[in-house]
């Protein structure tokens, strides 16, 4: 016998040990399977990351018949419901090995009231118009020029991408999200927002947000922390390297 037929047939006795507990490992994971699958059923449903919604309602809308097997389970048909309702960006199921179902509920989260009138929405950066709900409301900027009517298609218009683009870097800032009350985009003048004290108006522009944002609250701290917000008119955060202002006469 040849020396490589010798080495071959060597590596062939190392490697039975190995190919036996794969198999072994797999004949166990298969009895497992018919095991699970044959006895375990679903008795419990679990609601977790639930705020606006309530667990409640996410247990209607799945629908879930307990007692159900878990290979018997619809999931897209039971994420597509669940997904229907208002506020539930994403829903996440997951079987324990108990055959326990837990429902993980990714919700929206809003960043703005828009007004029209008497009427008054949320709105999410995607543009998803969202109920405001009895007990759940927020501290958020006022949003002027969309409708604020249930049912409406996403906002997508460059004018709302503006201001949404406005508003998730005065959330990242903090200072600007603190001083920020109501927000307009106008087509002159770009995105325009009132400050909490006084209702100063502020010009923002397009675009470089966060710059904008970083240079309100140098400008705040140097000038008006001097002057008083009260001497002030109008603040204009368009130009590069300047603030221009319009002071209040006296």
């Amino acid at each position: 016998m040849s020396k490589k037929a010798t080495d071959t047939e060597a590596q062939k006795v190392k490697l039975l040990p190995w190919l036996t507990a794969i198999l072994m490992v797999l004949g166990i994971a298969v009895l497992a399977a018919m095991y699970w699958n044959r006895n375990v059923t679903v008795n419990e449903v679990e609601v977790t990351g639930v705020y606006f919604n309530t667990p409640e309602e996410i247990l209607n809308a799945a629908d879930v018949p307990l007692g159900i097997k878990p290979d018997s389970l619809d999931l897209v048909s039971l994420i597509a419901r669940v997904e229907v309702l208002n506020y539930v960006k994403s829903v996440t199921p997951y079987v324990e090995p108990s055959g326990d179902l837990e429902l993980t509920i990714s919700e929206r989260t809003p960043i703005a009231v828009l007004v029209r009138g008497s009427n008054r929405m949320y709105v999410d950066e995607e543009g998803v118009r969202l109920p405001i709900l009895e007990g759940k409301t927020l501290d958020l900027p006022l949003v002027y020029g969309f409708r604020a009517t249930a049912g409406m298609d996403t906002l997508k218009s460059d004018e709302f991408k503006q201001i949404r683009d406005f508003l998730v870097g005065a959330r990242i800032n903090e200072f600007g999200w603190a001083t920020i009350s109501e927000v307009a985009y106008s087509t002159e003048e770009g995105v325009v927002a009132l400050s909490h004290e006084n209702g100063v108006k502020l010009l923002f522009g397009t675009n470089d947000f966060e710059t904008k944002l970083r240079n309100w609250e140098a400008f705040y701290a140097d000038v008006i922390r001097t002057k008083g917000i009260q001497a002030m008119q109008q603040v204009d955060l368009r130009f590069k390297n300047q603030v221009v202002t319009r002071e209040v006469k006296s």
